[in-house]
């Protein structure tokens, strides 16, 4: 669950700095970034 929280809220970013010129991979950048980091900075689930 957190990973698809973390990819959605990625993807929102993304979306700020395509618009900034960034181009739209950094949607998907975003996206998959906002999904990985979560689980190394908390850890894995039930601990």
């Amino acid at each position: 669950m957190l990973a698809f929280v973390g990819a959605g809220i990625g993807a929102l970013a993304g979306l700020l700095v395509d618009y900034l010129g960034a181009g739209t991979p950094a949607v998907v950048a975003g996206a998959a970034a906002g999904a990985v980091i979560p689980q190394f900075v908390l850890g894995a689930p039930g601990r």
